[in-house]
């Protein structure tokens, strides 16, 4: 994929002159712009017209800043990014600023409990910030990362790691053990 300005760009009046066009290898072209406006939230501005979005990372631990996909409030992709460095300075600022934010991981060292009901689990930890109540989908399971860390992600998107399960306590390990690898 590669960046190149393009009058296309400027056609979309809520486009800023400016704004470059991704080309994938494919030939297909897609073009937006990403801001974060005063109510907090990102918003992809492109030829479909103007959507609130969450950023998702495909690959947030070996590469931060690539892989992000861009989605409404239904869950569908607005944009995908393969590399913030192809994006206009506005669009790279913005994400960047959200991925600084949603870079912030919760590192828990003991659990004590975990319940399920209504199509959520409910995790009762102790994190080193401090203990912390959250929910996961029943059918949100903890990722293992390369170096051997468990992964938990939140409805909401917060994410909570366990550096190393064997070195929790004999009772963490066994609320854990049938939701890990």
């Amino acid at each position: 994929m590669r960046l190149e300005d393009d009058a296309t760009a400027r056609a979309f009046t809520a486009v800023p002159a400016g704004v470059g066009v991704l080309r994938e290898g494919s030939g297909a072209r897609h073009v937006f712009f990403v801001e974060r406006r005063s109510d907090g939230r990102l918003w992809v501005i492109d030829a479909r017209g103007e959507t609130p979005v969450e950023l998702v990372r495909a690959f947030p631990w070996s590469a931060p800043g690539r892989y992000l996909s861009l989605r409404d409030a239904n869950g569908e992709e607005r944009a995908f990014v393969s590399d913030t460095r192809l994006l206009d300075r506005a669009s790279r600022a913005a994400l960047e600023a959200a991925l600084a934010r949603a870079g912030f991981v919760l590192d828990i060292v003991r659990v004590h409990a975990v319940e399920e009901d209504f199509e959520l689990r409910t995790f009762a930890v102790e994190t080193e910030q401090g203990p912390r109540r959250f929910q996961t989908p029943l059918d949100g399971w903890p990722r293992a990362l390369q170096d051997g860390a468990l992964v938990i992600q939140d409805v909401h998107g917060d994410l909570y790691r366990i550096r190393d399960v064997r070195r929790l306590d004999p009772k963490s390990r066994e609320l854990l053990w049938a939701f890990a690898d």
